[in-house]
């Protein structure tokens, strides 16, 4: 199991490499190719019978992978193993809300998708609104990178933000507009490391640091 640098969670475990997405922004498709990898998804068993530490922590199941691309058996063998956790809290992540669908998880799984701009919002607005999707499930809304301001149609348990990271020519950068909407919502707001220059929000949305509090006693 390995500790993260990734600022909202304790540890990365990462049964399944690779993701057929082409994001140009994709900085997992990058680490491959230096560590001269594929990026084609394929099981990783050595990744998958790692140890997972005594104390309760947020477990990010796929920061290499989108789970929209895995097999089914590599399901089934991830949720049977998360089932013999229940101190921990498993974090998912897509691009595509669909991959949710017809799986059962178990109570400690937080269920996340990845947006980065308004066409991305208003296609898992529709989505949620015209499917079976489940609200039993805590789900949680992912915005890294933030392309453009985007408006909320529905309500995550939790929202994530963070700018784009690394040296890429079109890279975007986030205006602090874009972000205040989000600190007045009723929800835990979470900015990452990458938005450390957007100072405002603590002295203006003190309550964000009260309510992320309180995500954390949510399990």
């Amino acid at each position: 199991m390995n500790r993260t640098k990734i600022d909202w969670c304790d540890y990365t475990w990462n049964p399944v490499w690779g993701c057929e997405n082409s994001c140009p922004y994709c900085y997992a498709r990058k680490m491959a190719q230096r560590w001269g990898k594929s990026f084609e998804p394929h099981w990783m068993e050595n990744n998958f019978n790692r140890i997972f530490p005594k104390e309760p922590s947020r477990i990010f199941v796929n920061s290499m992978s989108d789970i929209f691309y895995w097999q089914h058996e590599w399901w089934e063998k991830v949720l049977d193993k998360i089932k013999e956790y229940p101190q921990h809290t498993f974090l998912f992540l897509t691009k595509h809300p669909q991959s949710y669908e017809s799986r059962i998880f178990h109570s400690n799984c937080w269920l996340g998708i990845t947006i980065t701009c308004q066409t991305d919002m208003d296609y898992l607005a529709d989505y949620i609104f015209t499917s079976s999707w489940d609200d039993k499930y805590h789900f949680f809304i992912s915005m890294e990178p933030i392309l453009e301001p985007i408006e909320l149609y529905v309500t995550p348990d939790w929202l994530i933000i963070g700018a784009e990271t690394g040296n890429r020519k079109d890279k975007v950068i986030p205006e602090y507009g874009w972000i205040e909407p989000y600190l007045k919502l009723n929800i835990p707001v979470f900015l990452k490391n990458s938005l450390s220059w957007i100072n405002p929000w603590k002295r203006e949305y003190p309550e964000i640091e009260e309510l992320h509090r309180k995500l954390k006693e949510i399990r």
